[in-house]
């Protein structure tokens, strides 16, 4: 069985080729850091399991995931977090990914998922096939007005606008989460104009507002 590792952080993406290498039937083919990567190696011969982690696709990036599901391969999602409603991923769900684990499972569990995953089987997570469950029957976690704000946002979106609301700069979150500055503005123009709202103060208020104690 012939994986392709889509991993942007080395040691992360060295730890599974280790654990799928030591398996007789399995072999990493190749490793790459986005999706466009990605669908360059399976346009060549024979990948049958993409290990994707979830943080590499945003809204962008749907249609290549799309299409990539589209090419008869199998991709499994590895998500930062097991969140009870993650809109997110539904959205990768319904451009066709068949196997979601958390990025913290166990070796065994991610060997066992892409296995199914090969045999063009589907491999959730219990906590994600609940809510795909509720998804289906209606009664999933809504969004847009009457959701929290932060399940309208992606992960990435979230992190930066939680840091928002605890009131720091754009340079201290760049400093927090490792990312540019510029990077920071990027995704904090993108929170506001998601949430139709248009400075940080308002997002703060919106945030903690949302957060605040039930009486």
């Amino acid at each position: 069985m012939r994986v392709l590792l889509c991993e942007d952080q080395e040691v992360f993406r060295l730890g599974l080729r280790g654990v799928f290498e030591t398996e007789p039937d399995l072999a990493v083919v190749a490793e790459v850091s986005n999706v466009v990567e990605a669908l360059d190696v399976v346009n060549g011969p024979g990948t049958q399991v993409v290990v994707l982690r979830q943080g590499l696709v945003g809204h962008s990036s749907l249609p290549l995931l799309r299409d990539l599901c589209g090419r008869g391969t199998g991709v499994l999602m590895l998500t930062e977090t097991r969140s009870r409603s993650d809109p997110g991923l539904m959205e990768v769900l319904q451009a066709g990914v068949r196997g979601s684990l958390p990025r913290c499972s166990a070796a065994r569990s991610l060997v066992d998922a892409v296995r199914s995953l090969a045999r063009q089987d589907t491999a959730l997570d219990s906590a994600v096939a609940s809510q795909l469950v509720r998804h289906l029957t209606g009664d999933a976690e809504r969004t847009g007005a009457e959701g929290r704000a932060l399940d309208l946002l992606t992960e990435r979106q979230r992190d930066v606008a939680l840091l928002v609301a605890e009131g720091l700069s754009n340079g201290e979150i760049a400093g927090r989460l490792f990312l540019s500055p510029a990077t920071v503005k990027s995704h904090l123009t993108a929170v506001l104009r998601r949430l139709d709202i248009r400075t940080r103060t308002q997002l703060a208020i919106l945030l903690n507002r949302d957060h605040r104690p039930a009486a």
